[in-house]
């Protein structure tokens, strides 16, 4: 049997196990309430499908969940890089955006920290990659925080992109206090997304879909790509970073939308890009979906080495599975713990 094949069954086992886990643990936690402990079961199933090469996924599975951002030291500008047929990566080990170029112009998502950064590395990448900023026709930013639409007033009052958001986003950064002196101010307020709308330029159609968690707004995304000519479809979700408090807790410049709607919304959207047939996955940090580490070991380094006949290292369906059942796992942990009263973690 093939290693795929092996981690495949290994994988349908450990989710039907799973499944059937849940549903003993829901008929014993009605009468008895959460075992203090049980939460350990899904940090372990979350190593297991980890193994070596997605154990950056597992640091949603610390208790309480840890700032994975806090890890990048020092920040590094990534090499502006081609990594599908129309999909571009420009970003740094720490944040990243996309640009997805079409026959009709461009599609950026999301724009870093602010008007610097949106100059060095997005209008600066575009034109060491031989793109033209000015074809930019849409800018979609993933949810309301700063690292993310960061850089957007100045592309838009630079480029003229539409600029996109959910309307609970656009709400939420309407409120959140200036930030000036970091360069950051919010784009004026142009479109808003809608669950399950389409944004069509050129050949390209991207599906946008609504999934509180991160932000009560965040968007996530499938996006169609081709390899040398091969169609895939990747999946995009757009706010990473699991919420410490089943509720929403209110706190101004966070506002997640709370743990179990992020659950909810992890769920729905992991089942709708594996019935609509995703093969990969990107993120909008590096980190988490490790397109750019380091320039030696991450997805980029990997996919720049492969030769005639590789597969891209962005693209496997099996790997993408793994990739959101961690997630899934380590959101059941989270949610555990909480709901067991935090108890201390046994060394």
């Amino acid at each position: 049997m093939s290693k795929i094949r092996t981690i495949s069954a290994a994988i349908a086992a450990l989710a039907v196990g799973t499944a059937a886990a849940r549903a003993g643990a829901q008929g014993s936690a009605a009468a008895n309430g959460p075992a203090p402990l049980s939460f350990l079961t899904h940090v372990r199933n979350a190593r297991f499908l980890a193994a070596d090469d997605l154990r950056a996924q597992l640091v949603d599975c610390s208790m309480p969940p840890e700032n994975a951002a806090a890890a990048v030291t020092t920040v590094v500008d990534a090499p502006p890089t081609k990594i599908f047929d129309q999909l571009y990566y420009l970003g740094s080990n720490s944040v990243a955006t996309w640009a997805i170029v079409t026959s009709a112009g461009i599609i950026q998502i999301d724009s870093l920290n602010n008007t610097a950064d949106a100059q060095r590395v997005i209008i600066g990448g575009y034109k060491k990659l031989g793109l033209d900023p000015s074809q930019m026709k849409y800018l979609v930013l993933t949810h309301g925080h700063n690292d993310h639409f960061g850089g957007a007033r100045y592309l838009q009052d630079t480029y003229h992109p539409r600029v996109l958001m959910s309307a609970v986003d656009w709400d939420m950064v309407a409120k959140l206090p200036p930030a000036t002196d970091q360069g950051v101010v919010p784009p004026a307020r142009d479109m808003d997304i809608t669950d399950g709308q389409k944004l069509t330029l050129g050949g390209t159609t991207l599906t946008f879909y609504i999934t509180p968690g991160h932000t009560p707004g965040t968007v996530s995304m499938l996006v169609p790509v081709t390899d040398k000519g091969q169609p895939h479809l990747l999946s995009f979700w757009g706010g990473s970073a699991i919420p410490r408090n089943l509720e929403p807790a209110g706190q101004v410049g966070r506002m997640d939308a709370g743990m179990l709607a992020y659950k909810e919304s992890f769920e729905r959207f992991f089942k709708l890009g594996e019935d609509a047939g995703a093969d990969g996955y990107i993120a909008n940090h590096p980190y988490r979906d490790q397109t750019f580490i380091d320039g030696k070991s991450d997805r980029i380094a990997r996919n720049q080495a492969r030769k005639t006949g590789d597969s891209s290292a962005f693209i496997d369906r099996g790997t993408y599975i793994r990739y959101y059942m961690i997630s899934v796992e380590c959101i059941e942990a989270q949610e555990a713990w909480v709901r067991a009263g935090r108890p201390p973690i046994p060394k």
